[in-house]
């Protein structure tokens, strides 16, 4: 989960090198002096993150809400993402494949690592389909280390040095156990190159066969480490694949988007669409203030 962009901030990422580098994609600061009091929909990416909350120790979200009905109002969408869930202040979400929300008012000051598909092992242990769509208090995880995780992050002065307090804190417990093997599930890691290439449509069958595995053991191991099912995940990369053609558009040709993102025509991706972001293509272009972040009240 990336944080809301578009106001006066400051963002500063970091792509951490190896080792962590082979389990985490990103770590990122944002901070804000003042945000909107409102619900913001936050788009399924299949990633898994965690978040420190530095402004206060609590993180909010709440439910996602079903699809938009044709003619509903904002008010009406945001009603219906009303229930609330409260976590500590640092908390994992789970690799999702469903939009849910949050409150923007609290995301004045954040640290958050985005792990890479299939890293989430050395840090929350070899299955981690329990956490798929799941956002779980950090400390039900780690126990009191969580505490102390955010405790040093709190006590770094700039952005650069809380990530590297982050970087630190989740080097330590890769490296802390040395029986466990720090090279990632080659299998795992062909399917998601396969899945990622944009030059061919690659199925679940097409994985297995080269792989010489069977298509029930391939889809439990995948399933394990990634949190998502074979067949969800490459729906959420297409989807994501469709985001990112939207933004590239001055002019957007939805028949051209969904053709060029593997949709069998535009009625499949409109529907689609809707079930991940719960808005139309056009809702989301008219709404978006961030590519996976939309507002729920106006």
């Amino acid at each position: 989960m990336l944080p809301p962009t578009g106001r006066p901030m400051r963002f500063v990422t970091y792509a951490p090198p190896p080792p962590l580098g082979r389990f985490v994609r990103l770590l990122w600061y944002y901070a804000a002096p003042e945000l909107p009091d409102l619900l913001e929909r936050v788009l399924p990416t299949g990633a898994m993150s965690l978040l420190i909350n530095l402004a206060e120790d609590e993180l909010r979200w709440y439910e996602a809400a079903p699809a938009t009905p044709a003619g509903a109002t904002a008010a009406t969408a945001a009603t219906a993402a009303a229930r609330c869930h409260r976590l500590s202040g640092i908390a994992v979400c789970g690799a999702h494949a469903e939009h849910f929300a949050i409150d923007t008012a609290e995301q004045r000051a954040i640290v958050g690592a985005e792990l890479t598909p299939g890293g989430a092992s050395p840090f929350f242990g070899p299955d981690t389909e329990p956490l798929s769509g799941a956002h779980v208090s950090l400390d039900a995880l780690w126990g009191r280390e969580a505490a102390l995780v955010r405790e040093r992050v709190l006590e770094a002065r700039t952005p650069d040095a809380r990530l590297r307090a982050l970087e630190a804190a989740l080097t330590a417990r890769l490296l802390r156990r040395p029986a466990r093997p720090l090279a990632r599930d080659p299998a795992v890691d062909f399917a998601l190159a396969a899945f990622a290439d944009p030059s061919r449509a690659t199925t679940v069958a097409d994985v297995t066969g080269q792989l010489g595995m069977s298509s029930k053991r391939f889809i439990r191991s995948f399933t394990e480490q990634v949190g998502l099912t074979p067949k969800r995940y490459c729906r959420v990369q297409r989807f994501q694949q469709a985001i990112s053609a939207i933004a590239r558009d001055e002019r957007i040709s939805w028949a051209g988007v969904a053709a060029a993102c593997g949709y069998y025509d535009q009625a499949h991706f409109i529907h689609d669409f809707r079930a991940f972001a719960g808005l139309t293509p056009t809702e989301y272009v008219a709404r978006r203030r961030e590519r996976n972040h939309v507002p729920l009240d106006g």
